[in-house]
């Protein structure tokens, strides 16, 4: 396979992966947060500061992850000898 192909399709698939892992990960904890932690009462000021960066960290380590992966597999092994 062509090495700019394969590189446009691990970056287009990790940045999908990310998105949806990012997004759904995101409304877990905020979900949990809301039901068993601080409920409807004010939540704390540090939860606007500290969850966003969470939110990045997730994302880009699943961007890393899912692109290397697609990119492993498409390029496949070199070969032995």
């Amino acid at each position: 396979m062509n090495r700019w192909l394969a590189l446009v399709l691990a970056l287009f698939g990790g940045a999908l992966a990310a998105w949806f892992g990012a997004m759904g990960a995101f409304a877990m904890l905020y979900g949990v947060l809301w039901i068993f932690v601080f409920g409807d009462s004010p939540w704390p000021d540090w939860v606007d500061a500290v969850l966003p960066v969470l939110l990045l960290v997730f994302a880009a380590g699943v961007f890393l992850v899912t692109a290397w992966l697609i990119w492993r597999n498409l390029r496949g092994r070199p070969a032995a000898g």
